[in-house]
């Protein structure tokens, strides 16, 4: 499962991205300005939750990436209201082919989901849940696996509303200690076949498992995280007042 995230890009990661995107499907050289405009600087996000917005990249047509902020948790284009959107955050890889909400999405609209790192909750043998803060061991910015849908809002002159969802996998043995499920992270050298909508099933469908082991770090964090109204850099710090766990000890 992936419930919470933070995106709080500077332009060195930014243009880490750009880097990435440019060498997968040759964007324009204006990326950055546009994600200024779509992700301003002043409104770093630690601790982002369902139905709030988040950046999002995708690509609406072929051989044009799009920057977009979208509504976190999917609202399907024929969805009446966004009554169901806080439940469908996720999106089981095993299953998202075949899924009404997700299949055809899934063949036509896959998107990324660009975050510095992601919370999730570990029980413990108290019952007590604790935070865990997870994010790429090379410190760089990480591309999780979505797929989006456009909306059109009837109570608001069927204005345009972007949402997605994001694909988890089998934990892998680093993440299984915290939980059994995992985002999906896509690595540099698959980004181009993530976005080719020409790409085999087989193909896509490979993309869609745990993390090499060595890929991810983590560290418990603070409580404050459980409330979506704290927002700022210390949810991201460890927290050494936290219980022992099984992972790392």
């Amino acid at each position: 499962m992936c419930g919470r995230f933070a995106q709080i890009f500077v332009e060195q990661d930014l243009e880490h991205i750009e880097r990435i995107l440019n060498q997968a499907t040759g964007v324009d050289q204006g990326l950055i300005e546009m994600w200024s405009d779509t992700y301003p600087a002043t409104k770093a996000a630690y601790n982002i939750a369902p139905t709030q917005y988040a950046s999002i990249i995708h690509t609406p047509s072929t051989n044009r990436i799009a920057l977009t902020q979208a509504h976190f948790g999917l609202i399907p284009s024929w969805a009446k209201d966004r009554s169901r959107s806080s439940s469908m955050i996720n999106a089981r890889s095993e299953t998202i082919s075949a899924k009404p909400a997700y299949r055809d999405i899934y063949r036509s609209r896959r998107c990324l989901l660009p975050i510095n790192g992601f919370y999730e909750w570990q029980k413990l043998a108290s019952k007590i849940k604790q935070p865990w803060y997870i994010f790429r061991a090379d410190e760089e910015p990480m591309l999780l696996a979505g797929v989006c849908d456009t909306w059109l809002d009837p109570e608001h002159g069927h204005c345009e509303v972007d949402s997605f969802s994001l694909i988890t996998a089998d934990a892998n043995e680093f993440m299984g200690d915290i939980h059994h499920r995992m985002p999906v992270v896509i690595e540099p050298e698959s980004v181009r076949s993530w976005f080719d909508p020409s790409a085999e099933s087989r193909e896509v469908r490979s993309l869609l498992k745990p993390a090499n082991e060595g890929v991810l770090a983590a560290h418990r964090v603070s409580n404050r995280v459980n409330t979506t109204q704290h927002n700022d850099p210390t949810l991201l710090k460890p927290d050494s007042d936290a219980p022992p766990s099984t992972l790392w000890g």
